[in-house]
């Protein structure tokens, strides 16, 4: 009955993510507007001061201030930055910072400072996934992430915290590892909680579904016993 328990709750940990097609997306134009712009160096670089704006495909960023530089294609952005993806299945991702760097061709780039935070809403749900950390770095347009430093997880069923944590679309997952500390799970259902800890920790999304891997430890806690089933 436990182990069914245990699987129930794991199960309740419900993260969708998908992420949107890139391939059309280089072919369009990187359209970038401010209050004010400021041209230097012959044209290579480009001061955008108040309101600033980045769109390009099924993405956009703002912020206060940003900086381009034609020759690398880099952005440097500060200033209450928000990334922007609507994603084909309707879904959306937002990412917000205190800075940021974009490259308009690579499609990748860096988010810093401001308590970053990624807010994922799924589609057909009324639940937004939030991811918190210390630096985000973009891969593709979201196809891949990774975040670093003090990493949280937080859907309305549970929590995750971890050292770092890896998105990668091609496996539907979220990859957790021990840098210091141990990955670690906490979930909730009706009268029960559960808490696990863990040297690697999966997350796969397109299930909804977690696996643990070397040296699990964990503990499940029932605020009512009245149900529980003991088999001996």
């Amino acid at each position: 009955m436990i182990k069914r328990v245990l699987t129930i709750l794991l199960l309740s940990f419900a993260v969708t993510v998908s992420f949107a097609d890139n391939t059309a997306v280089k072919k369009e134009k990187t359209e970038i507007t401010g209050n004010k712009m400021i041209i230097k160096d012959k044209g290579n670089i480009a001061f955008f001061k108040g309101n600033a704006k980045v769109v390009r495909g099924n993405y956009n960023i703002t912020s206060d201030n940003m900086t381009y530089y034609k020759d690398s294609s880099e952005i440097d952005a500060d200033g209450k930055v928000n990334f922007f993806v609507t994603n084909d299945d309707g879904s959306i991702i937002k990412a917000s910072s205190e800075k940021a760097q974009y490259n308009t061709k690579k499609l990748s780039g860096k988010m810093w400072e401001g308590n970053p935070v990624v807010e994922y809403k799924i589609k057909d749900s009324s639940d937004t996934l939030f991811l918190y950390m210390d630096t985000l770095y973009l891969k593709d347009n979201f196809e891949s992430a990774k975040a670093v430093d003090n990493v949280k997880i937080i859907s309305s069923s549970g929590t995750i915290t971890a050292d770092n944590a890896l998105l990668n679309k091609t496996e539907k997952s979220l990859f957790m590892q021990k840098d210091k500390n141990k990955p670690q799970v906490n979930v909730w259902q009706k009268d029960k909680k559960a808490e696990f800890k863990a040297d690697e920790i999966s997350l796969f999304y397109d299930n909804k579904t977690v696996k643990m891997d070397k040296n699990v430890e964990g503990k499940i806690t029932f605020d009512n016993l009245e149900n529980i089933e003991v088999n001996q």
